[in-house]
Parts: C-alpha cells; structure tokens; sequence
C-alpha cells in the first residue's frame, strides 16, 4: 500500500491584527480564434516577501499570507532552490467535463473551475502549501480593527484579446472598477445569480454601505469593508471561483468566449475530448508559465484515467489507484517514475439530501429514520474502497468531532443490524403499504456509484426508489429551486472554512443552501462564531451550530474520501495547496526534461 502522511486543507489564517487572531458537453469541434504566437518574456526574480503582522501593528500589511495548516504534507518532489525551471513544453492533464460556462464566478462544478482557473487572475492565490500571496493586487493591507482590506492593484494587467466575438475590453488595463465589479457579481449585486461558490462572502461584506462595500479609491487601489474582521476573507479571493472580469461583462457574455487575465489563454478545444491552453503572451507576471501549453483531456471513471497515467497519456494524475493496480502505482512510486501525495478530498457535505420542506420529508422521524439506516460501514468500502473517514458537517479531527466520537452515532455504529432493524420499523410504521421515491444523482462515475449505493440501503429499508441521472447542469439548476424529493451528493467546499460551511449550505439564503435549510438560531449564531478568535471557543460554538443542523437532520451525513494527486517525476512544482480549487493556475508547473 502506498504510505504518506495525509494532507488537510488549512485554513489561511496568517492574520492577526490589534483586535485579536482573524479565524478567520456534445461532440464536434468547435475552435476558439487563437493569438499570435506568445512572446519571450525575462526570467522572473525573486522577490522578498514581507512577515506576517504580529498583534499590536496598527495596520497589518500584507504581501504574503502563511497559513496554520492542520497536518504536515507528505514531501512532493520539487527541484532545489538552486535549480532553474526550464521554460517550454506541454502537460497533459485530465478533466471530468467540458465547462458549463467561460464565467468563473456562477460556475459550481470542479470541472469548471479547472478550465476557468488557467484564464483567469484573482486578487490573491494560492501558490502551494497554505500559503496566499498577492496575484492582481501587487500588495493589500488589513486595517487594526480588521475590517477594511485595502488592495493596490499591478498596473499592466490586460484583459485577454483574440476571441471572437471581439469586446471592447479585449487587450484593456484592468482597474479597481473591473474589481469592484467582479466583486458585486459575486455577490448577486449586479443582475446575475449570486456566485455558488464565492458568493457566500456577501454574509461579511458591508452590502448595506452606498457602495456595496467595495470603494474604489483610485484606479488601482480599492478598500473592502467587512462587516467584523474575518481572516478566512483572503482564503474566499484566492479560489477560482473570484475571478476577476471587465466591468460590466455578465454570465450571458462568457457563454460565448473568455474574459480573463490570467496565465494561460484558450487556444483551441472539441467539447468532450481535449481543451488547449496556451501561455499568455501578455501576463502580467514576467516569465512564467513555464509551459508553453496546459492540455485538459476529457475522460471520466477511475479505470480510464488509471489507464491514460500509467501508459503515458497523461503526465498528471488525481484520485486513488483502484485495488488491483494498486502494487502498480506502488512499484512505479518506489523506482521514482511518479510521485503520489494523499490528501483530504475536502468534499464535505457528503449526504443523502433530503428535502424537508415539502411531503414526505417534512417529517422528521423519516428522516432520522433513513439516516439510522444507512451503514456507513458498508459506504466507505463500497464507494470508496476504503478510502474514507467519518464525517458529519465539520472537518473529522479538525474543529469537528474526531472519528471515535462519530462512530458512536446512528447509522455509522456497529454492528449495523440493530439501527438497521430499528429504522425498518419506524418506516413500516410511517408507510404501511410502502414508500415509492425518486432520487436526483449526477451522471458521473463516482456520484452514480453513491447513487446507487443509497439507493440500494433504502431499499433494504422498505423504500421503493427511482433513480433519476442528471447532468450537473441540469442538478444544480433543479437543487437551487428546491425541484427534488431525494438527493444524493457530495458537495465540496473550496475554502475548508467553517465559514463556509455554514454561510454557503446552512444560512437562511446561502448561496448554495440547496437543501432548504432555515434555523434562525443558527443565523444567529453564525457571525458569533466567526468572531471568536479564542480557538477552543470557536470550536464549541461550531460544534454546537453543527448538532443544530443534526437534530433537524435536512440530509443523512456519509463518510467522506480521501485521494491522492500526483505525476510523472519530470512534472515539477506541481502545486498542492490548500484547496483543489485554488491548484488550476498552474502558472509554476514546469518540466525538467523540456
């Protein structure tokens, strides 16, 4: 078996300041209309990175921001400081979808963030590790209450030419008004949907202010004002899904082409087989990317991609070698033909939804019903081949309750037989003559698998169900109307923040609370706990907010896997940061044998 330390995603929490710690589709090609050929461009020089502020500053400056991470990574192989990345060549990776949308901020899907990621710039990114660095903003500062962030933009950012149809941003500077901008679509300010995934920082932005919180102060400097400090902001602006646009660019304008800075523009694609990506000629950032192409190959199911790795189709691999290849993987890893590193998956919520404000679920005792009667035993070898940690709302052993606690729970002791049976009763006393129910799954390989799984438990509960397989655009859509009975799925969250957490799924209105979740007592207590500095108390507040959601029960929790990502050992740097939805630059891969 492959050995290694496993990585959890840390939150970014290198700020502190005077008030105390911040916790902070089809087939056929299609081609897009292609630059010039991207131009030499000097070597890039290192640049001293100023230290984290200490308690006491007045203004916290920030040019690098260093994380707590929770665990120590298992060591990727990267070249010594000394070694000089060579420039040239391209990479192979492979990618569940083509993307919904050219649109970073209303895009949910990981897919999409993936495509998106390498054509557009943010205010802060995530390099590797937990560190968060400027990336459109060439320095930001915190004031000493923590709760105006002001960032100086780069003065040569352009906004990417060439696609057609043509816009008049296209080779453009961008300026605070495209941020500003950005920012409020984000949020849902400026006509479109609020952004699935970012948007949920409109719960610490001051909206109320005449500017919607975002001031622009001059065409390079803006200030965000928040409503009380909050340190896991940064991590928020870092994640490909606060990409940054031109002013006045909508969803509707990215259906048809990009509108990024970033490091890598789109060269040329065919929906459902292989997107190019090119290097920008005119980033921002002198010298990089190194490669001069990034290539996303279409392909979906464990078997295909294992494959494609270990015959050489692809340079860059993610997910768990299945059993019987495992020795493979193994064996290459000892010679040093690959390197592997384990890593949390961060896809939590990971539940069997159900929707609670209307018949059947409206009562509670199904729901805790169904919950008791799925083994979460049989789950974790079953879906995920063994290769999962218990898990309700909260991070297992991180501020959530450690895994001896929740294998105390219904539904997750064993042995299972007594909640099994216990469940089977409730249900037969509930629907003497049976329970017929459809259930929503997404048409991919790993959501069919827990799908299925789900849908075989309840039927050992007496439950008739109907699976219904849906492409995720159609999921989301439906999930956000509330359009379902049953659901099965396992969302991922992109900032391992417990700020997320709630604000995205659980808070009256958040931006992705598709299980239609309300508490009152849980809006309440939600900006108290982001408030809290002192980490032992955070962690009672959190947990407490957690078992509020378990008593209502809108969704059974299940375990949640883990993974592995990894490469050919002639891939160097590749990132592992905090969040796999901050790694899709890919701005410092480079290839030693280039």
């Amino acid at each position: 078996m492959l050995t290694g330390i496993l990585r959890h995603p840390g939150l970014a929490l290198g700020i502190v300041v005077a008030v105390g710690s911040l916790m902070a589709v089809a087939c056929g090609a299609q081609e897009a209309t292609p630059t010039q050929p991207p131009t030499a461009t000097s070597t890039p020089t290192s640049t001293a990175a100023t230290p984290t502020p200490t308690a006491g500053s007045t203004t916290a400056t920030a040019t690098t921001v260093v994380a707590a991470p929770t665990a120590t990574p298992t060591a990727t192989p990267v070249p010594s400081r000394t070694v000089q990345p060579k420039r040239g060549g391209i990479v192979k990776d492979t990618n569940s979808a083509d993307p919904i949308s050219y649109d970073p901020t209303t895009t949910t899907g990981g897919a999409d963030n993936t495509h998106n990621a390498k054509m557009y710039s943010s205010l802060i990114w995530n390099p590797d590790g937990n560190d968060l660095a400027p990336d459109a903003a060439e320095s930001y500062s915190i004031s000493a209450d923590g709760k105006v962030w002001t960032f100086k933009l780069r003065p040569n950012i352009k906004f990417q030419g060439g696609y057609q149809p043509a816009h008049p941003r296209d080779g453009t500077l961008m300026t605070s008004r495209d941020v500003k901008w950005s920012l409020e679509k984000t949020m849902g300010l400026k006509g479109d949907v609020i952004s699935p995934r970012s948007g949920w920082m409109k719960e610490f932005v001051n909206i109320d202010r005449p500017d919607n919180g975002v001031e622009i102060v001059d065409d390079l400097t803006l200030k965000i004002h928040l409503v009380q400090p909050f340190g896991g902001f940064a991590n928020v602006l870092s994640i490909g899904y606060s990409g940054l646009l031109p002013d006045g660019v909508l969803q509707k304008d990215m259906q048809k082409r990009p509108f990024g800075s970033g490091a890598f523009r789109l060269k040329e694609f065919q929906r459902g087989a292989r997107w190019t990506y090119e290097r920008n000629p005119d980033y921002f950032k002198p010298g990089v990317p190194y490669l001069d192409q990034y290539q996303l190959i279409i392909m979906d199911g464990a078997a295909i991609i294992q494959a494609a790795f270990l015959t050489g189709k692809t340079d860059i691999f993610g997910g768990n070698p299945s059993p019987d290849n495992e020795s493979v993987f193994d064996k290459r890893v000892k010679e040093g033909q690959i390197f592997l590193t384990p890593r949390d998956s961060g896809c939590r919520p990971q539940a069997l939804n159900m929707n609670s404000t209307k018949p059947p679920f409206d009562d509670i005792r199904l729901r805790k019903a169904i919950n008791m009667g799925i083994d979460r035993k049989a789950y974790t070898e079953v879906v995920w081949e063994g290769n999962a940690v218990p898990h309700l709302y909260l991070e297992t052993n991180g501020i959530g309750r450690s895994a001896e606690e929740i294998m105390k729970l219904p539904g997750y002791r064993q042995p299972h037989d007594s909640d099994l049976a216990e469940a089977r009763k409730i249900i037969k006393e509930l629907y003497p003559n049976g329970l017929t129910l459809t259930q929503m799954v997404r048409n991919t390989s790993d959501y069919m698998r827990q799908g299925e799984f789900l849908a075989g438990n309840l039927t050992q509960l007496g439950i008739n169900v109907t699976i219904q397989l849906l492409d995720a655009t159609v999921i989301f859509d439906r999930a956000a109307k509330l359009d379902y009975t049953l659901w099965s799925y396992h969302f991922c969250q992109t900032t391992n923040t417990p700020e997320e957490l709630f604000g995205g799924y659980f808070v009256t209105g958040g931006s992705r609370n598709w299980i239609g979740y309300s508490d009152p007592r849980l809006d309440a207590a939600y900006l108290d706990m982001a408030a809290t500095s002192d980490p032992a108390l955070r962690k009672q507040k959190a947990l407490a907010m957690e078992q509020t959601i378990v008593d209502f029960m809108p969704s059974a929790p299940n375990p949640v896997h883990t993974t592995r990502r990894g490469a050919y050992s002639y891939v160097k740097d590749l990132p592992m940061t905090f969040s796999s939805y901050t790694w899709g630059k890919g701005e410092l891969i480079w290839r030693s044998d280039a």
